[in-house]
C-alpha cells in the first residue's frame, strides 16, 4: 500500500506532545511552544523530580447546573526529570517539564473516563505563575491561597465571572488567555498574565479529550512548561521548575444551554514543587505569578485570546488525527 509522505508527517505531528518551552509574561505565545514525542515525555515522567497535589472544592457536574459540592476533585504538578530536545533543535540541550493535571472523584468516574458531564455546565481552568519567592513560601508552609489578599480574591473572583458567556464567541470562560492578574493581585502574587482551558459535556463525551481534565497521569495533550534549554546535567533546571508556584481558578459555570443562570462559583488552588522527591501538599486558595511588572506585549498587540496557543496546538492536532482515521 503506498503512503503519502503527507500522511505520515500529519500522523507524527498527531502523536507529538506540544509543551511552552519557558515561562515569561507571555508564555502562551506560539513561538513558545515546541512538540516533542510522547515516548520522551513518559520517559522523563517515569521517575518524577517532585509530586505535588492538592484539592479542589467542587462540584458534581454529572447533575444538572448548579449541581452539589463534592470531595475528591484533585489538582496535581509533577516535575520530570531532564528531558533531551532534539538535534535538530537545540544541540546537546535539555529541559526539565511541569505537568498540570486534574482528577475527579470516584462517584464521577469510571474507569480511565469521568461519567457523562450534565450538558448545562461549562468548567473553565485558569493558570497563573509566579517566582516570588514569599508566594512559594507561603504555599510550601501550607497556607494554600490564603495568602492572596482578600480584595485580590474578590477582584479576581469578578475577573473570572463578570463576562460570563459574553467576552468570546467561542468560549463561555469571562478571562481569556493573555488577560493580566488583577491589580490589586499584584502585592500578594505579582504580576502574571493567565493560560486557560475549559471544557464541557462534548469535550468529555470524546474519549481522547476527557482524560485531560479527569485523570492525573501526564498523558499526550496535558499542560506542560519547560525551563528552556539547558546542558544536560545543569541542576539549574531543577531550580527554575521548582521556584515556581502555579495558582488555579476553577469556575463552574453554566453552558449556553443551561436554564439556570446564577453567577458561577470559584475556586482557587494553589501549588509549588519541592526540590525532594515525590512528595504531596494540600492546599487550595491563592497564589502564582512572575514578579515582573507589564511589559509590552509578545509579537505585535496586547489581544486576549479565547484559546490558548497550546489549546490551539492540541485542537488542529486532534482533527489532523480525525482526519486521518476517518
Amino acid at each position: 500500500m503506498l503512503i503519502s509522505l503527507v500522511f505520515l508527517v500529519t500522523l507524527g505531528a498527531a502523536f507529538d506532545t506540544p509543551f511552552y518551552i519557558d515561562n515569561d509574561e507571555y508564555f502562551i505565545r506560539s513561538d513558545n511552544l515546541l512538540s516533542v514525542p510522547m515516548e520522551n515525555v513518559t520517559a522523563a515522567f517515569k521517575t518524577p523530580y517532585s509530586v505535588q497535589s492538592t484539592p479542589i472544592d467542587g462540584f458534581d457536574w454529572t447533575k444538572s447546573y448548579p449541581g452539589s459540592r463534592i470531595d475528591g476533585h484533585t489538582a496535581y504538578l509533577e516535575v520530570s526529570q531532564e528531558m533531551p530536545i532534539s538535534e535538530s533543535i537545540v544541540q546537546n540541550a535539555t529541559t526539565v517539564l511541569s505537568a498540570l493535571t486534574f482528577s475527579i472523584p470516584e462517584s464521577m468516574s469510571s474507569g480511565k473516563q469521568p461519567r457523562a458531564m450534565d450538558s448545562s455546565w461549562y468548567i473553565c481552568h485558569h493558570i497563573f505563575i509566579s517566582t516570588k519567592p514569599e508566594v512559594k513560601s507561603a504555599v510550601d508552609s501550607g497556607q494554600n491561597c490564603d495568602f492572596l489578599s482578600e480584595e485580590c480574591q474578590n477582584d479576581l473572583r469578578t475577573s473570572l465571572t463578570k463576562d460570563w458567556g459574553t467576552a468570546a464567541e467561542d468560549t463561555m470562560c469571562s478571562a481569556l488567555g493573555f488577560d493580566a492578574i488583577p491589580m490589586s493581585c499584584h502585592d500578594s502574587f505579582g504580576y502574571a498574565r493567565q493560560d486557560v482551558n475549559a471544557f464541557d459535556a462534548e469535550y468529555l463525551a470524546n474519549t481522547t479529550l476527557a482524560p485531560i481534565m479527569t485523570d492525573k497521569e501526564p498523558s499526550l495533550y496535558d499542560w506542560y512548561i519547560g525551563t528552556g534549554y539547558h546542558d544536560p546535567g545543569d541542576v539549574r533546571a531543577y531550580t527554575a521548575a521548582t521556584n515556581r508556584t502555579y495558582l488555579v481558578g476553577t469556575v463552574w459555570g453554566y453552558s449556553k444551554t443551561s436554564k439556570n443562570t446564577q453567577v458561577p462559583e470559584v475556586t482557587f488552588s494553589c501549588l509549588s514543587a519541592t526540590n525532594s522527591s515525590t512528595t504531596s501538599t494540600t492546599t487550595e486558595s491563592s497564589s502564582p505569578t512572575a514578579d515582573s511588572t507589564p511589559s509590552s506585549t509578545p509579537n505585535s498587540s496586547d489581544d486576549t485570546y479565547p484559546m490558548s496557543s497550546y489549546a490551539a496546538v492540541l485542537a488542529a492536532s486532534l482533527l489532523s488525527l480525525m482526519f486521518i482515521l476517518f
